[in-house]
């Protein structure tokens, strides 16, 4: 047996600065870091090592353009959400864009933006399908050329509405 654990990098080496502990509310505009971060202490965005979330906003990792503006959203009205979280099934990793939790439901979101053109219907349903065998309801979202935050916004609000229909399903009431 191996010993994994004296290769991990441990959570002391971490360097936090005054620009990561900020958290605003400031609904005028945001900027999103370009710059590759190598170094991670937790999985976030590193579900396919090939290919880590190069794009930090609110230092959380994304790896398209789009996605910090879903995120921004999320910020803005308070929505317990987990960008890029891994999930593993078996050996499998499992990296969805987004999940979100609200009034003990849960939904896992895709934003279908112009890396999922060039990949079948038939791969994306089988890698979500341990979700959807597990009763997680997945809802897809195209991306459009031109987004921006009201974009964002529209796509939480049918999270939302998804959500408050399936809380009054269950008797739940809204």
């Amino acid at each position: 047996m191996s010993n994994w654990y004296e290769d991990l990098h441990f959570a002391e080496d971490a360097e936090i600065t005054e620009e990561d502990s900020k958290e605003s509310d400031d609904e005028s505009g945001f900027e999103i870091d370009l710059r590759l971060k190598e170094k991670s202490i937790n999985n976030q965005g590193w579900g396919h090592s090939l290919s880590p979330g190069p794009i930090m906003h609110r230092n959380v990792r994304h790896r398209a353009v789009y996605e910090p503006l879903f995120t921004e959203a999320c910020i803005r009205r308070r929505a317990l959400c987990f960008p890029m979280p891994l999930a593993l099934y078996g050996s499998k990793r499992i990296e969805p864009d987004y999940i979100i939790i609200k009034d003990g439901f849960l939904e896992l979101i895709e934003l279908d933006g112009p890396s999922h053109d060039s990949e079948l219907a038939s791969f994306e349903q089988e890698r979500l399908k341990p979700f959807r065998d597990n009763l997680v309801d997945v809802m897809r979202f195209p991306v459009p050329e031109e987004v921006d935050i009201n974009w964002a916004h529209g796509v939480l609000d049918q999270v939302v509405e998804r959500i408050d229909k399936r809380k009054a399903l269950y008797g739940r009431g809204i």
